[in-house]
């Protein structure tokens, strides 16, 4: 995963991130996401983004294994507070999307019949360095971080339910400079499905964020 942010003036930042999905094993690709955003500041804290995110999964359905996309809007409000040496982030986000129904028709899958679903995502990071210093410029820091998310419409096109699911993570990085970090963590996703069915996911997540 990366996470990218580039000032294009004192109150406008262009954001956007990429990620690289495997299936269990790390035996093929299974999803490819690139959300851009523009975001405004308000103040030093404080920030509203709106953006798209556009999602291509590869699925297989019945021995046939194909591309499917899943493109998507979203609005966030971003804060970010330092706690003495500490970095505290909270993020809420709205996220509209439109589910198919997904069919084979020969080797193809094709989408059919989209419903609407709006999510909020509830996301907090907490971000500390291992040395004592006030503020992390270079070095190693650790990181917690968890975010929720809830069906804010649509629910009957999922799970049924108000929540989703939710992404725990624990992780340390290195502080190259002010620029741009690398870091490596464990994340635990925990997603509810239909009835009393849930699906937990282990992974690795190697990161890398730049700041310009």
């Amino acid at each position: 995963m990366t996470l990218n942010t580039i000032r294009l003036n004192p109150k406008f930042n262009l954001i956007f991130d990429s990620q690289l999905r495997s299936n269990d094993q790390w035996k093929k690709t299974e999803t490819f996401i690139l959300r851009p955003g523009l975001s405004y500041v308000l103040n030093k804290n404080v920030s509203l983004t709106a953006g798209l995110a556009l999602i291509h999964n590869w699925r297989t359905i019945q021995g046939v294994r194909d591309g499917v996309s899943d493109n998507r809007i979203w609005q966030q409000l971003g804060i970010v507070k330092q706690v003495k040496k500490a970095s505290l982030q909270h993020r809420i986000r709205l996220e509209e999307r439109w589910i198919p129904v997904l069919k084979v028709a020969g080797n193809d899958i094709v989408k059919s019949d989209p419903k609407f679903n709006a999510r909020f995502r509830y996301f907090t990071r907490w971000l500390s360095p291992f040395s004592k210093t006030e503020k992390l410029t270079k070095g190693m820091y650790w990181v917690a971080q968890n975010e929720f998310f809830f069906n804010a419409a649509g629910a009957s096109h999922v799970n049924r339910k108000l929540f989703d699911q939710s992404r725990s993570y624990a992780g340390t990085g290195y502080r190259l400079s002010k620029h741009a970090d690398l870091e490596v963590g464990y994340m635990l996703v925990y997603i509810e499905g239909k009835n009393k069915e849930y699906t937990t996911n282990n992974i690795i997540q190697l990161s890398s964020f730049l700041r310009l």
